[in-house]
């Protein structure tokens, strides 16, 4: 009975969900759920709060999600819920269980058999809990969010993030598979890593290993919203690595004189 009141109240569009991001376009966690709702044309509002004037800090705001982080989902019944890989899990239960056709990005993205579901979760905690802060720890003092590091601490970390990405290599793309976990469609999994593995593109002569090169190849091609998206992402850490180099450079001039 619940589950057919679920897709009464889904067809009658009763059940609305808003979802609240940055209007900051650095923001890979937001990525992913914009990417989830635009594959699968989900019937989700998007909520843009103004990330300079601190829109995510007002009281509205913070009655939903006292931690005030986006992305953020609520829905119309007053059920709120945040971090990124869980509002996608959710979205692709609710709209599979809801939906009277889910779409076919909703059924492979997030699998039902409980042993590739597993390999999904899998992946996503390894991005949250490894890989991410990983990449964050060589980009982030390029991009101004922490303070600029010595040339010797720059080259130790980045040898340790690729060390890193090897392994994610060998270990999570060695199947036949294209995807993440030898899968041979996305998964929210990818929806997750791929937009976080763009930071990279802020450090000077870096290349990424071989097979990752053609794995974000591969998403790319297939991921029809997914340069439109990471569009804006690309142009904003250009600039502000851009601005951290330029001020570098006078501190440095000014020192010198």
């Amino acid at each position: 009975l619940a589950r057919g009141a679920n897709r009464r109240r889904t067809e009658s569009g009763m059940e609305r969900m808003t979802l609240f991001v940055h209007s900051s376009t650095i923001s890979p966690t937001c990525q992913s759920c914009l990417l989830l709702v635009a594959e699968s044309k989900l019937p989700v509002k998007i909520k843009v709060l103004a990330y300079d004037e601190g829109e995510r800090f007002s009281k509205d705001f913070l009655k939903l999600n006292p931690y005030h982080c986006v992305p953020t989902l609520k829905q119309e019944d007053g059920f709120v819920i945040w971090e990124s890989h869980t509002v996608m899990r959710y979205l692709c239960d609710y709209f599979s269980d809801s939906s009277k056709e889910p779409s076919l990005i909703i059924k492979t993205c997030y699998p039902s058999n409980i042993k590739a579901r597993a390999r999904v979760n899998q992946l996503l905690d390894y991005r949250h809990c490894k890989l991410y802060p990983s990449i964050l720890k060589v980009t982030m003092p390029f991009l101004g969010y922490e303070a600029p590091v010595s040339q010797q601490v720059a080259e130790s970390t980045r040898k340790q993030l690729h060390e890193e990405l090897e392994r994610f290599s060998s270990v999570y793309l060695r199947e036949e598979g294209k995807y993440a976990g030898g899968f041979h469609h996305p998964t929210i999994a990818d929806f997750s890593i791929v937009p976080a593995l763009g930071f990279t593109t802020v450090l000077k002569g870096y290349e990424l290993p071989k097979r990752i090169q053609a794995y974000i190849k591969d998403f790319t091609k297939n991921v029809a919203s997914y340069e439109e998206i990471n569009k804006g992402f690309i142009l904003k850490t250009k600039q502000l690595a851009l601005a951290i180099e330029k001020r570098l450079s006078h501190k440095s001039q000014l020192s010198d004189d």
